[in-house]
């Protein structure tokens, strides 16, 4: 995990102490709201150039379903994406940094924090079957809860907010159960 952070210049901090980047991860459900597990503060810091490489493929995805939904519909969600001309996240890094930020608020934490785990050497264990405990995603974590700040220095994108530390588990009990 040392490796990716100091390779890719990705570091998190959690109340000023490093925290490992595979163990990072994001509340899905009811994201900001209150929590009662205690909150620290953290920080992220992601390298511009690497941000690229970690949201590509969502931020595309996203980016091309705004589209599709503009021109179906006939007006945008995003008239800020549209009026930039739904541009990928290279050209929001070079020209449109505020609306790349309030897309990564409202749309692509999960994404990003995801990506990151990936980048760290984090893969997600599979189920075998419906149900199947051993498979659950276990980690003791830092859940990122709410995201209250996103800009730019010095060439990198920087999160802060609150979260907590928990363990995060899954139950896959869709489904018919054991059999």
């Amino acid at each position: 995990m040392a490796q990716v952070s100091q390779v890719s210049g990705i570091r998190c901090e959690v109340a000023g102490q490093p925290h490992p980047l595979a163990l990072l991860d994001c509340r899905e459900l009811n994201y900001g709201q209150h929590s009662v597990l205690p909150l620290h503060p953290f920080r992220l810091s992601v390298p511009e150039a690497a941000l690229a490489g970690l949201l590509d493929e969502p931020f595309n995805s996203f980016v091309q379903d705004c589209r599709e939904d503009d021109l179906q519909y006939e007006e945008s969600d995003l008239p800020e994406l549209m009026q930039a001309g739904y541009p990928d996240i290279t050209a929001m890094l070079a020209g449109h940094r505020p609306l790349l930020a309030d897309m990564m608020y409202d749309f692509m934490i999960g994404d990003l924090m995801r990506a990151i785990g990936r980048a760290s050497g984090y893969c997600r264990p599979r189920a075998r079957c419906v149900g199947d405990v051993e498979a659950a995603d276990g980690r003791a974590y830092f859940t990122v809860n709410q995201v209250e700040n996103i800009h730019f220095a010095e060439g990198q994108v920087v999160l802060e907010g609150q979260g907590y530390y928990g363990a995060y588990v899954i139950w896959l009990t869709h489904g018919g159960g054991r059999k």
